[in-house]
């Protein structure tokens, strides 16, 4: 759904140029993605790229860290004709045009990123990291622009390894910590509408009218990402292509349907157990958008 979202999404006459991080994908799964691509017009390109080759050994290459999301680390090597490129996981949802992200102002920056947290004395990462409290935060590597040309330029994926050999004793995100802790002072946070999660939708349906400031965004920008999300980004165990009870699964549903790629018999995965859950959480979601349509009032929040 990544492909097939941001192809639906893209502007006429954009050209995106998509390069899939593959880690052994069988010739019959890519020629199926290359054809569902070619759906959504000709003027993109597709090309995938095997990583048996170029991941060293010695990495922490796990079944959730697979060697796919380590490959970000070595773009600017793989890709030495591409100077930027922005990278999405696997588990990301395009519900807008990137077309304006993809050619932001990166205003000297390396990576631009979304915050998960903003440093602060008491933050999980700065002190366990070594952050000093003047970096603006920790940001998610689910969704990146990054400045390949500087990587290669500064050898940026050799400083992110050496920052993972110190290191990988206490990092529990070893390739997003290697990321954040190497580049401190060289990532830009940019708006959370980049790289949003259901998660953060629920948790804000009990923020007070009065924050000023939530997640390490201005409180209007994550009633804006939450209401009109760039990036959705399905963190968590729980994947949008099985049955589940997250706030937008509905949302990445209809996506399949239109790429063809829904059964008729719906996500698979169903069980009574997962169903209870799901009417549960109904309720508390019902909530949470009712809470946000009515901040987003009150700050006079509009569509970007």
């Amino acid at each position: 759904m990544a492909i097939w979202s941001l192809l639906e999404q893209a502007a006429e006459g954009s050209d995106y140029h998509i390069t899939v991080l593959s880690d052994g994908i069988p010739e019959s799964s890519q020629t199926f993605i290359r054809q569902l691509a070619d759906r959504c017009g000709k003027n993109h390109s597709l090309r995938f790229l095997e990583l048996k080759e170029v991941i060293p050994e010695g990495l922490g290459v796990t079944d959730a860290i697979p060697r796919a999301t380590w490959a970000r680390l070595f773009l600017g090597r793989m890709l030495p004709d591409v100077d930027r490129a922005l990278y999405l996981d696997i588990d990301t949802m395009c519900c807008a045009d990137l077309s304006a992200l993809c050619e932001m102002d990166m205003k000297g920056a390396a990576v631009a990123g979304v915050l998960e947290e903003k440093s602060h004395p008491t933050s999980s990462f700065n002190e366990r990291l070594g952050i000093p409290l003047s970096c603006p935060g920790y940001i998610n590597a689910g969704v990146m622009l990054m400045d390949l040309a500087r990587f290669r330029e500064e050898d940026l994926d050799v400083k992110c390894l050496e920052f993972y050999e110190k290191h990988r004793e206490i990092s529990y995100a070893l390739d997003q910590d290697s990321i954040n802790g190497a580049l401190f002072d060289k990532i830009l946070p940019i708006h959370p509408r980049w790289n949003w999660n259901d998660g953060r939708t629920r948790r804000l349906g009990f923020v007070k009218e009065d924050e000023k400031m939530w997640k390490g965004y201005p409180l209007m920008d994550s009633v804006q990402a939450a209401l009109y999300p760039g990036i959705l980004h399905f963190i968590g165990q729980h994947k949008p292509w099985f049955y589940n009870y997250r706030i937008e699964g509905k949302r990445y549903e209809e996506c399949m349907a239109r790429a063809g790629l829904l059964g008729k018999n719906g996500l698979p995965g169903f069980t009574f157990a997962k169903w209870v859950k799901k009417k549960t959480h109904a309720l508390l979601y019902v909530q949470a958008r009712w809470r946000i349509r009515r901040l987003a009032e009150k700050l006079g929040v509009q569509a970007p």
